[in-house]
């Protein structure tokens, strides 16, 4: 096992296959794909025309909505078939590359390459970039900027751990439309979906971190249930659209919206399509799949052996299975924030 301390995190090795949530995130954004690429100044595309996915993970969701961009630039006429495209994914160093490059060559339905950087910073060439591309990605900081005492997340923090998260979480926006400014041609266009919470400060799922820790508190030692904190914050609708950042950066908004996405299997189950076993093993996995790193990291911190790591996930993630099932009829009309960002470069 191979931890990097100085890394703000990596999903789990079984990413792709319990990341349904975010592919009907992805889903949700076709219709904003449609109105960017409607608005999209092709004219001014050099060739070959550059597709980045600022947060590609694993790939499996990354692949399928840069092919879904392919298909509706080519439906809107705004490329001919032949057209050269070039699709960055985009991702921490740490990523797991080698399953992204299988799922690529696997597919092989257009040429592309991969950009092992921070999207907060510098990715591409100045002016090379068409359309950039991020769905379920922007909540995650750059870094952790403190640790919080009285939860893992921040969505509970207050006081001056609250104000050091919201102060990151405004750098890293800064920075992400400065870059991207930089990358973007003139006329090229963002397509984003951001994680957030609404007015009473909720992200439609509060109790999926509230459970966290609980089963940190169960598990871990006082310094690592300190350590223990989520590197995430989901910004307010007020915090993303601002105009004075995007004038800075010579974007004009086409689109925002504030909405929210069902998560697929608690739908399911209120249908009656899974049992309720089926519904907390599937949610299980989904946490575990993006959250269990910063775990595994915050023992590692701690100077906990192999063995006791591995022993203390094991306990950690049958205490989750077990809250869920506890709390089920807590999960019955949850939902997920979000707001969805369409900028044209100008």
């Amino acid at each position: 096992m191979a931890i990097n301390i100085g890394t703000t995190f990596t999903m789990s090795d079984n990413y792709n296959e319990n990341s349904h949530p975010q592919l009907v995130a992805v889903d949700s954004t076709i219709p904003y794909i449609r109105e960017a690429i409607n608005v999209f100044d092709i004219q001014s595309s050099s060739t070959p025309l550059i597709i980045a996915d600022f947060g590609s993970a694993h790939g499996s969701n990354s692949l399928y909505a840069m092919k879904i961009i392919i298909k509706c630039l080519r439906e809107a006429n705004k490329i001919e078939n032949e057209k050269a495209i070039l699709v960055i994914h985009n991702d921490l160093p740490t990523n797991d590359w080698i399953t992204l490059f299988n799922l690529l060559n696997k597919d092989n339905s257009y040429y592309s390459l991969a950009n092992g950087r921070s999207f907060y910073e510098s990715c591409l060439p100045p002016n090379s970039l068409s359309i950039g591309y991020s769905s379920t990605s922007l909540h995650w900081l750059s870094r952790k900027p403190c640790n919080i005492s009285n939860h893992c997340a921040s969505l509970f923090a207050q006081g001056n751990e609250l104000r050091a998260f919201q102060e990151q979480a405004h750098l890293d926006w800064t920075h992400f439309l400065e870059y991207r400014s930089r990358e973007l041609i003139t006329g090229g266009i963002l397509i984003l979906l951001i994680p957030s919470i609404d007015d009473q400060g909720s992200n439609g799922f509060d109790i999926i971190r509230e459970i966290l820790y609980i089963c940190a508190q169960s598990v871990l030692t006082s310094q690592e249930l300190l350590d223990y904190t989520l590197p995430i914050y989901a910004r307010k609708y007020s915090e993303c659209i601002d105009d004075e950042l995007f004038a800075r950066y010579k974007f004009d908004v086409i689109k925002s919206e504030f909405s929210s996405v069902t998560i697929p299997f608690i739908k399911q189950w209120q249908d009656k399509q899974i049992t309720l076993d089926e519904f907390v093993r599937l949610l299980t996995s989904y946490v575990r799949s993006w959250s269990e790193s910063i775990l595994k990291q915050a023992l590692f911190e701690n100077n906990k052996s192999e063995k006791d790591i591995e022993q203390t996930i094991n306990q950690f993630w049958n205490l989750y299975d077990q809250e869920v099932r506890k709390r089920f009829d807590q999960f019955l009309n949850i939902r997920s924030n979000v707001i969805y960002l369409i900028l044209k470069k100008k």
